[in-house]
């Protein structure tokens, strides 16, 4: 993640020598700190998967580091309260709490549920070529689009969009399009924290099923 921390900064100083103005800049070079230096994260965040039958939305809590290590938590509906899923850096892990029932998933993770973390975002938006930079304002404000490519052969995930409020230098929402340009998952970001003190427990199945 160090050398592609790298890269993510000559990629943005590219992009900062188009800047039309001196706000711009100082826009390009704060959010270019904040994704640069970022080696963790926290939020609350509503996740909507869509499909030609439907739509299907979960509020969760997610925790990561930029190793690739993750967690995540179902808080809503309330038949899926405190469903977890962990990824400890090997295997990922799923505890379902009406059972008590903790079970391995695999080493490989789903394009779905990989590609709602930013960091694999990131690595997405650092090899993909000439992966576009733009601003759009709109009612809310300005914001910061970031694209990427979805290194995947599923024709429901080709490209995908982080939304970074230009006022905040927060990531607001996440859009992954299928080949047709349709959305196919959003996440939207609540209490977005960077670099928050997560302790390695979070990620260890053991540790989080069997509290003290």
């Amino acid at each position: 993640m160090k050398i592609l921390k790298k890269i993510l900064f000559f990629f943005f100083l590219l992009t900062l020598c188009g800047c039309s103005n001196e706000k711009d800049t100082q826009d390009y070079q704060s959010m270019q700190e904040k994704l640069i230096n970022m080696e963790a994260y926290s939020c609350d965040a509503t996740l909507t998967y869509i499909s030609n039958k439907g739509e299907n939305t979960y509020s969760i809590k997610q925790k990561a580091k930029s190793d690739g290590r993750y967690y995540i938590e179902t808080i809503k509906p309330e038949d899926f309260n405190g469903h977890k899923i962990v990824f400890d850096g090997n295997i990922i892990w799923q505890y379902n709490p009406s059972n008590e029932d903790k079970i391995s998933i695999s080493n490989k993770d789903k394009t779905a549920r990989k590609e709602i973390s930013i960091f694999s975002f990131l690595e997405n938006h650092i090899k993909t070529k000439k992966a576009n930079i733009e601003t759009e304002n709109s009612e809310d404000g300005l914001y910061t689009i970031l694209e990427a490519n979805v290194p995947s052969d599923s024709k429901y995930f080709k490209t995908e969009k982080l939304y970074i409020n230009n006022n905040t230098k927060l990531p607001e929402k996440l859009i992954i399009y299928d080949e047709d340009g349709k959305e196919r998952i959003l996440v939207e970001y609540q209490n977005f924290e960077y670099n928050p003190k997560i302790e390695d427990s979070n990620f260890n199945i053991e540790t989080l099923t069997n509290p003290k």
